[in-house]
This record gives structure tokens, C-alpha cells and sequence, in this order.
């Protein structure tokens, strides 16, 4: 088993596809008894969705995984017990915790919340937009086409004497005021 290091840590577990949800509301007021041998906090992270027919579900970013942030392996055989647990990764016999960098990544996404609502966004042709990153970033340019069941606008570039299409999804742009 990897040695733990004083403070909190992060491990990932592996849990049947689908059944991530169900595994966190089993799993989590077990590990908030006072009679389990830890404690900690699991996390499924996930965002809001709408079918064409209007009704919304959760979806996980990360299917088949759930995150349990805890100072203490002690109360791993509690996990084991909860429907859907397949393993914690990479084995279960060699447990160990997320690097840094995938650490920061998940509290970059638990500022939000476990699950990230559905964000409404609207652009329109002739609306000023200014790219957030990719090549074209800073940049400012003029939708000329939005796909709004794609989440995509498009807007000219000129190159060589030309005039050419480009397309991004509306996470990589963002709506200037009209002043």
C-alpha cells in the first residue's frame, strides 16, 4: 500500500457505469457515521442535461468514476460493500492517491459544484465575440453563422486575399457587449 502522508487525498474509484450516483448516495452517510473507521467525502462530478422532450438528467463528466477525498484507507472495505464498486484505482491491493495536478483539476470543478448547471447561451450572426483560446485567442471577431444544436459559431478569417469559415464551440467564445 502507498504511505500516506498527513492531510486529505483523493483516490479514485471505479464503479459500475451508471450506477455512480446511486454509489455516492449509498456510500456517503455510512462514511458519515461517527462508527466508521473514516471519514471523508465522496464525489461524483457531473453537469445538467436537457433531451430534445425538455426533461433534464445528470450526467457524469467522468463515467464509471466517483472521487473520495479522505485522510484515512481504514474504512475501504465499506466502499467494497457499496453496489457497483468494481475497484479503487489502480488496484485494490495498491491504493493510491491522485496526483497534484489531478487534484487541482477536481477542486477546479468542485467550485462550481458537483453538478454543473445547464448554462444558456445565445449568440446571434452579427454579434461581436471575442475567442478564449486555440489558436485564434484574443482575438475578436463577427458571428456570421451560430448551430445552436451543436453549440458552434462561425466567423471569417481572412488569409492569403481570402475569406475562410472558421468554427468553434461556444466554450471557446464569449459574447462581447455591443458598445
Amino acid at each position: 500500500m502507498q504511505e500516506e502522508s498527513p492531510g486529505m487525498h483523493f483516490y479514485c474509484l471505479y464503479i459500475r457505469t451508471g450506477l455512480e450516483w446511486n454509489f455516492v448516495e449509498e456510500i456517503q452517510p455510512k462514511l458519515d457515521s461517527p462508527d466508521t473507521p473514516c471519514g471523508g467525502k465522496l464525489y461524483c462530478l457531473g453537469k445538467q442535461m436537457k433531451l430534445k422532450n425538455g426533461k433534464e438528467y445528470k450526467d457524469p463528466i467522468f463515467p464509471g468514476y466517483v472521487f473520495w477525498e479522505t485522510d484515512s484507507l481504514n474504512g475501504l472495505h465499506i466502499l467494497q460493500k457499496g453496489k457497483g464498486f468494481l475497484k479503487i484505482l489502480p488496484q485494490n491491493s495498491e491504493p493510491h492517491f491522485l496526483e497534484e495536478k489531478d487534484v487541482d483539476l477536481i477542486r477546479s470543478f468542485l467550485r462550481y459544484g458537483m453538478i454543473v448547471p445547464i448554462v444558456h447561451v445565445d449568440f446571434d450572426v452579427n454579434d461581436r465575440i471575442k475567442i478564449l483560446d486555440g489558436y485564434f485567442k484574443g482575438q475578436e471577431a463577427l458571428v456570421k453563422a451560430v448551430n445552436r444544436r451543436n453549440k458552434r459559431v462561425n466567423f471569417e478569417v481572412e488569409l492569403m486575399n481570402g475569406t475562410h469559415i472558421i468554427g468553434l464551440t461556444y466554450e471557446l467564445v464569449k459574447k462581447l457587449d455591443k458598445n
